[in-house]
C-alpha cells in the first residue's frame, strides 16, 4: 500500500513554521500539494474546521491533522503514514 498524500494549509506571506515544514518535506524529498488559505477561501475554512481557527501550518497525511508541527512529530507522522524518512532528522 503507498504511503498517505501529503496536503499542507499555508500561506505564501512569511512564516518560520510554515518555511521550516516545508524545508523538511524538501529535505526528505516527499512530495505535497499545497493551499494557500489567504487565497483560497475553502483552504481557509476547511483549516477552520479541522482546528477551530485558521493555524499554520495545518498538515494532513492521511487520516492525521498536523498543527503547526515540529520537525519530529512531523517525521513521526509521515514515518507511521509508510514514507520514508531515512535522511538524518534536524531537532527544533
Amino acid at each position: 500500500m503507498p504511503p498517505a498524500h501529503i496536503v499542507m494549509y499555508a500561506r505564501e506571506r512569511p512564516c518560520p513554521d510554515v518555511t521550516r515544514s516545508r524545508e523538511r518535506l524538501r529535505e526528505l524529498d516527499l512530495p505535497w500539494t499545497e493551499f494557500d488559505i489567504e487565497s483560497n477561501d475553502m483552504a481557509a475554512t476547511t483549516v477552520e474546521e479541522l482546528t477551530g481557527q485558521r493555524r499554520i501550518p495545518t498538515i494532513l497525511i492521511g487520516e492525521t491533522v498536523l498543527v503547526e508541527p515540529s520537525n519530529d512529530e512531523l517525521d513521526e507522522a509521515l514515518s507511521n503514514a509508510g514514507f520514508d524518512i531515512s535522511v538524518t532528522s534536524r531537532s527544533n
